[in-house]
C-alpha cells in the first residue's frame, strides 16, 4: 500500500509512536511518506524512516506584547492560519493517490483540522481527548482573574469543539487501549478499534548491571503524574533505608533529549520503576520498564491495568503513597523478588508487546479499513 502519515507532536513517547508506526510500516513493503509541520530536528532528523518526507511551513511571528502574543496564538494562529495550512496538505494529500492517510495527534489541536478536509481513506490514531477539556484536574484554579477565567474557559470551548469536530471527521479512529477507547465513547460518541503500543525489544533489554539503591521516576515533577505521591511514599520509608529517586522528564537538561542508552540504562540499575500518572491512556514507560528486567508499581488505573501483571511483573496500587511505600521497602529487602517480577516482566513484554507484533496488527487494521471490512 501507499500510505501518508501526518503528526505534530512535541519529542515525547507520542513522538516515538510515530516514529515505530513509520519505520514499521516502510518494513512491510510499504510507501509511508510523511507530512507535517514540526521543525524539530530530532528522531527524523535522518529522513531514512520513511521514503519522502514534505514539511510545512506554520512558523508565526512573535510579538513583544505577552497579551497580544497570546490572543494571536490562539484565535489568529491556530484558529485561522494553522486550518488553511491543513487544507493546504489535505490537498497535497489527496493528489498523491494513498490508500489510506494515518493521521496522528496535531499539538496545537489535538484532533487535526486535517482530518475534515482529506478526501483520501483515513484513520485518526487517537492518543485521547483534549485533556484540558474533560478533566476535572485540570480546570482553572479559584483564586484566577476573573477575565482570564473568561478568556480561558472560552478558548478551552472552541478548542474542545474543534477537537471534537475533527476527530469524528475521520473515517475511522484507533485507540491505543481498552481505557482510550472508553474515553473516545464518552467525548465523541466514537467506537474505535484497539492498536496497541510496543517496545522494542533489541534497544529495552536487560542486562548483568547492578541495581543501585535507586527508584526510578520518568515525568515531569506535577500532581497530575503522580510526582506528589512519589514524593510522600519516599518520605515514609525510614532514612536508613529509604533508597535515591531518580527522576527524568524525557530530558537530561533543557536543550538536549535523553538517549535510548541513557534511558536504559537508568531502567536497568533502578529497583523499580515507579508510574503514578492518573490519567495515563497507556503508557510506555512500564513497559520499557518491564523489558528491561526492572519491576513496576502503578496506580491500578488507566492503561496500567492492561500492561502491568499485578503480582507477577510489578505492583498496581490504590492512591495511597503508604502501600506505594510498603511495596518499595519490600523490594528493597526481598532481592529476591526484584529479580522474579524483573524476569516476568520480560516475558511478559516478549510475549505481547513488541513492536514487531504491534505493528502486524495495524497492519491487518489499515488493510481491513483499505477493503472497507470495517
Amino acid at each position: 500500500m501507499k500510505i501518508g502519515v501526518f503528526y505534530n507532536i512535541a519529542f515525547s513517547g507520542a513522538k516515538r509512536v510515530v516514529l515505530e508506526h513509520v519505520k514499521g510500516l516502510k518494513l512491510l513493503g510499504h510507501t509511508v511518506d510523511i507530512y507535517t509541520t514540526d521543525q524539530a530536528n530530532d528522531i527524523f532528523d535522518s529522513g531514512t524512516e520513511a521514503n519522502s518526507k514534505y514539511l510545512y511551513n506554520f512558523s508565526p511571528i512573535e510579538f513583544k506584547l505577552p497579551v497580544f502574543n497570546r490572543f494571536k496564538k490562539d484565535f489568529i494562529d491556530t484558529f485561522y492560519t494553522l486550518k488553511n495550512v491543513h487544507k493546504k496538505i489535505a490537498r497535497d494529500i489527496d493528489k498523491g493517490d494513498y490508500d489510506i492517510v494515518l493521521v496522528h495527534t496535531d499539538i496545537s489541536t489535538q484532533a487535526p483540522y486535517l482530518l475534515r478536509y482529506l478526501k483520501t481513506k483515513n484513520v485518526y490514531f487517537c492518543l485521547e481527548p483534549l485533556r484540558n477539556a474533560y478533566e476535572y484536574s485540570l480546570r482553572l484554579k479559584d483564586n484566577v482573574f476573573v477575565l482570564n477565567i473568561f478568556y480561558e474557559n472560552l478558548n478551552r470551548w472552541i478548542r474542545k469543539n474543534i477537537d471534537r469536530k475533527n476527530a469524528r471527521s475521520a473515517n475511522h479512529i484507533l485507540a491505543l487501549s481498552l481505557f482510550g477507547r472508553e474515553r473516545i465513547i464518552a467525548a465523541y460518541d466514537l467506537y474505535p478499534k484497539i492498536s496497541y503500543l510496543g517496545i522494542d525489544e533489541s534497544v529495552f533489554k536487560p542486562s548483568n548491571v547492578k541495581k543501585k539503591n535507586q527508584v526510578f521516576f520518568v515525568a515531569e515533577k506535577y500532581p497530575i503524574y503522580g510526582y506528589d505521591l512519589a514524593q510522600q511514599a519516599m518520605n515514609l520509608i525510614p532514612k536508613k533505608i529509604r533508597p535515591d529517586l531518580k527522576i527524568i522528564d524525557w530530558k537530561k537538561n533543557n536543550f538536549e533529549r535523553l538517549s535510548d542508552e541513557e534511558l536504559v540504562g537508568l531502567y536497568r540499575e533502578s529497583l523499580v520503576t515507579l508510574s503514578l500518572s492518573k490519567f495515563d491512556t497507556f503508557g510506555l514507560v512500564p513497559l520499557e520498564s518491564m523489558a528491561c528486567g526492572t519491576p513496576v508499581i502503578a496506580l491500578n488505573v488507566a492503561g496500567y491495568r492492561e500492561t502491568v501483571l499485578n503480582n507477577k511483573t510489578g505492583y498496581l496500587t490504590d492512591f495511597d503513597s503508604k502501600e506505594i511505600s510498603e511495596k518499595i521497602i519490600y523490594l528493597l529487602l526481598h532481592p529476591e523478588e526484584v529479580k522474579r517480577l524483573g524476569e516476568n516482566g520480560r516475558k511478559w513484554t516478549e510475549e505481547k508487546w513488541t513492536w514487531n507484533k504491534q505493528i502486524e496488527e495495524l497492519n491487518k487494521l489499515l488493510i481491513n479499513f483499505v477493503k472497507n471490512e470495517f
